[in-house]
């Protein structure tokens, strides 16, 4: 008789999971306080179109991921979880040390390119959280695939703060890096190579972390590791001595030669090729539909961080906040810290109490309106700071850091509900690096046009002249807006019925039998 069952969580695992997941975080991050100033010291164009090439290369990293996400899904449904996230590892330390020695828009482009087009690593990472509380109840299910962006919020503080600290070391810590000779020149030519190289260091860490501790979830190929292979098993046999052959009743032996002749099975059991299911089989109506609803948005979620270092490093006059790269990065610090805060606290409290679709749809309705507003932060330099002066940073702060926060809420709820719910509607345990790669495939081709439609929106509109400067300014924003309406509206379409608990295979332990597989406990 099927029963729910409750145990702990693979807390080892799951730690060891998430030491292979910070590491990523910290590299893609990295470089967003100073990105803007990285594309304008390439002079490659006016200051009003900063913002397409900066477009660029951020959305070129899901683009390429776009290419190889669902493929490394599928690989590691055949060779297994470990030896992709390693490989992924390996590819994110290259490409973040050639991106810290950009001298060119191209070379950036490249580098930026190669770290998606070699690392597939998030789909992967979720589907061995699922395989590790596939016989875990929901709630527990909801805990460890929380652990997943808790590790990227604290990846996006960590990665900020290096990026807006670092970059131009010897400009802006000469006491430090003015006086060490051959280094000092070194990090004076290429002044973004800092923060990138540590970035890379705490990844190759992590790398080393994984090599030494990550175990295989895939139960498949875990089990083809603790089999010994057929062909050991007949020459076992065939190695017996003649004599006790002959009184073997179960073997034919020709009375000539002495040779054994041995009857094999037409249908072995359990020696049985694996086959993953097919991508189309994988693909039912209820994956189909929340993966679009993901990519949406995904899509609001990338406009939105591309859109804020634009926004708050451009000048006042061409509609910015006129931030420098410090200020950027300890705000997007801050957000990482409500990142984590919201994935303690926020989460699980608000998902008892609503539901996970419930709530995942309450958030998509509260951004609609916080996008819509963002853009009116700067008009806070226009009011008397505590001091009765004009012009300062302090309401602009005050706005800034409370939009950021109700905005970091939201993302997070909604990031970590669809990827509960894409796990939930897997119809089966062998298709989840499959499923997730295909999510992570909508995801990624979403983040890979999205920049670029934020950098294109932003440096036409604050070109078209003939548009009144208060709207002009604002329109990046109401496009954004829009794009939020069109993600709610596709998750009121969603059957929570498909979603709100995972399948029967993933809550219900069955009674074992002879013929299933042998599993590796992981505590």
């Amino acid at each position: 008789m099927d029963q729910k069952i409750t145990k702990p969580l693979p807390k080892r695992q799951l730690a060891i999971i998430c030491a292979c997941r910070f590491a990523e975080p910290i590299c893609f991050t990295v470089i967003f306080p100073f990105i803007v100033q990285m594309v304008r010291d390439f002079n490659i164009a006016p200051e009003k179109n900063i913002g397409y090439y900066v477009g660029l290369i951020t959305s070129c990293f899901a683009l390429t991921q776009l290419l190889t996400g669902i493929h490394w899904g599928m690989l590691s449904d055949r060779i297994g979880r470990r030896p992709v996230i390693l490989q992924g590892l390996v590819g994110t330390i290259a490409s973040i040390l050639l991106f810290g020695l950009s001298k060119s828009f191209l070379w950036a482009l490249l580098s930026r390119s190669l770290c998606g087009l070699l690392n597939g690593n998030i789909g992967v990472l979720k589907s061995m959280v699922s395989e590790l509380t596939n016989d875990h109840l929901p709630h527990q299910r909801a805990q460890a695939f929380s652990l997943l962006p808790l590790m990227y919020g604290l990846g996006s503080i960590i990665g900020p703060m290096l990026g807006g600290f670092l970059s131009h070391p010897v400009e802006n810590h000469p006491n430090i890096f003015g006086n060490l000779g051959f280094l000092s020149d070194f990090l004076a030519e290429y002044p973004y190579f800092l923060p990138c190289f540590i970035s890379a260091f705490i990844c190759i860490l992590s790398l080393i972390f994984g090599l030494f501790y990550l175990e295989e979830t895939h139960k498949v190929v875990k089990y083809k590791s603790v089999q010994p292979p057929q062909e050991d098993e007949e020459e076992t046999i065939l190695s017996n001595d003649h004599s006790n052959l002959e009184n073997y009743s179960t073997f034919k032996t020709n009375a000539t030669t002495g040779a054994v002749n041995i009857q094999t099975s037409p249908t072995p059991t359990l020696h049985d090729k694996h086959t993953p299911p097919t991508l189309k089989d994988a693909l039912t109506p209820s994956v189909v539909a929340i993966c679009v609803t993901y990519g949406f948005f995904a899509l609001q979620a990338v406009y939105m961080d591309e859109l804020f270092p634009i926004y708050t490093a451009s000048s006042r006059d061409n509609g910015g906040l006129g931030f420098s790269p410090n200020e950027i990065g300890s705000a997007l610090a801050f957000s990482g810290a409500v990142t984590l805060c919201s994935q303690i606290f926020i989460l699980p409290a608000l998902t008892r109490k609503y539901g996970l679709m419930k709530l995942f749809q309450i958030v998509l309705f509260i951004l609609i309106f916080l996008y819509a507003s963002q853009g009116f932060i700067r008009t806070l330099y226009y009011v008397p700071d505590l001091n009765g002066e004009l012009d300062t940073k302090f309401w602009v702060w005050v706005g800034l850091l409370f939009t950021l926060a109700i905005k970091t809420i939201c993302h997070t709820i909604s990031f970590t509900g669809c990827t509960i719910l894409v796990n939930n509607a897997c119809p089966r345990v062998e298709s989840l690096g499959a499923v997730n790669g295909f999510s992570q495939c909508c995801a990624s081709g979403m983040r890979a046009i999205g920049p670029a439609i934020c950098g294109a929106i932003w440096s036409a509109s604050l070109s078209s002249t003939f548009i009144p400067y208060t709207i002009r300014v604002n329109i990046a924003f109401l496009v954004l807006a829009g794009i939020g309406f069109f993600t709610y509206y596709l998750s009121t379409k969603l059957n929570p019925d498909d979603y709100e608990t995972a399948n029967a295979r993933e809550e219900v332990v069955n009674t074992p039998t002879s013929q299933d597989l042998p599993s590796t406990s992981s505590t």
